[in-house]
């Protein structure tokens, strides 16, 4: 089991499903957390939630305010006295045709999904940078590999967030930064759960995942912890599908 002890770990979208499942995972492999999220009371309640105490602090941000964002590892590193772990989990999506998505739609989209990652990531790395080591994991999704109609700003950042992630280590991976992304399939959250109620929806997840079935967050967050400890140490610069196959390929 990937152990983490005493690391201080920041996890962006914390209050959503997939980012409460990370918090939890990291927490139970020894993490220290810090919480962000734009949604305080809901940040607040994942924190009470995680039962972590001390180790565990709540930073309500605005991730498309690029001075908060910047800022918000010297926050951590001021609260917990370090950074070894950034996980930039939020994210947000528009479902609409493209001649019905507006400008400032798809702004707001690549601001959250790709320029938020790469602005806490540029904050973040001179100091991992400083004490030696630091891992970066971003999440993605496998409509950054796929594109799906009707979500064409989440399938454009996602799939500039894959190969943000490559060049991040391209530029730092000799020199102690590891950046790796997990690209989640169909995930069951809150924010999801209306598609099970829809049966074509749930037939069309069965017939294109060769699993036949959709994921849970937890099931996204193990391999996050994996991405973040010292066993994943010789992977970088890569994307791990958690997509139960569904970019495996056309099984017919």
């Amino acid at each position: 089991m990937t152990t983490l002890h005493g690391q201080v770990a920041l996890v962006t979208g914390a209050a959503g499903g997939i980012g409460r499942a990370i918090c939890s995972a990291l927490r139970d492999s020894g993490a220290r957390l810090a919480l962000a999220d734009l949604d305080k009371a809901a940040l607040d309640e994942a924190v009470a939630d995680l039962g972590a105490g001390a180790d565990s602090a709540a930073f309500d941000v605005d991730l498309t305010d690029d001075e908060q964002t910047t800022a918000l590892p010297d926050r951590v590193r001021d609260h917990f006295g370090g950074l070894d772990v950034v996980v930039n989990n939020a994210g947000v999506r528009q479902i609409a045709p493209l001649l019905e998505l507006s400008p400032a739609d798809w702004r707001n989209t690549l601001d959250v999904d790709l320029t938020a990652p790469f602005v806490l990531s540029r904050a973040a790395i001179p100091g991992m940078l400083e004490q030696g080591r630091g891992k970066i994991v971003n999440i993605a999704s496998m409509a950054g590999h796929l594109a799906f109609q009707n979500r064409a700003a989440y399938c454009a950042a996602k799939a500039g967030l894959i190969m943000l992630t490559k060049t991040i280590t391209l530029e730092y991976g000799g020199r102690g930064i590891w950046c790796n992304a997990v690209a989640p399939g169909v995930v069951e959250t809150p924010m999801t759960s209306a598609y099970f109620r829809s049966e074509q929806m749930a037939a069309s997840i069965r017939a294109n995942a060769p699993m036949e079935r959709w994921a849970q967050p937890e099931e996204i967050a193990r391999p996050v912890v994996f991405l973040s400890g010292s066993d994943s140490d010789y992977v970088n610069g890569t994307t791990l599908f958690v997509d139960g196959g569904w970019t495996a390929g056309k099984g017919y």
